[in-house]
């Protein structure tokens, strides 16, 4: 019987994309067990000592989405994590792709 292939990882699709990794400084992934795991995996990464200050300013996520999100979801009751779930996926969802673009396109000035 064949075994199932494995999907892909996130540190797998970096190496594979020789793409560079940028994470927060968020315990768990400034941890030295997760710095010599991407350094086992050979995932190219951002050590601390290379972070923007400010990071979460530089990611489209930290400056547009969440806050988005924010707004949107405060204006709707939930009352479960359940319902949260779906409010959150419902909201995404609304969000006009020339928003999103816009949003994009001001990245790389804020990496300046």
């Amino acid at each position: 019987m064949a075994s199932k292939p494995n999907p892909p990882t996130q540190a797998s699709m970096a190496k594979a994309l020789n793409v560079s990794q940028q994470v927060d400084s968020a315990p768990s992934h400034a941890s030295r067990v997760t710095q010599k795991f991407l350094t086992d995996q050979q995932v190219q990464f951002l050590r601390p000592q290379q972070w923007m200050p400010h990071s979460p300013d530089a990611a489209p996520c930290g400056y547009f989405l969440w806050g988005h999100l924010k707004n949107k979801l405060n204006k709707r009751r939930v009352s479960t994590l359940r319902s949260l779930q779906k409010a959150i996926r419902e909201e995404v969802k609304k969000i006009p792709q020339e928003i999103i673009l816009r949003a994009l396109k001001s990245w790389p000035k804020r990496c300046r």
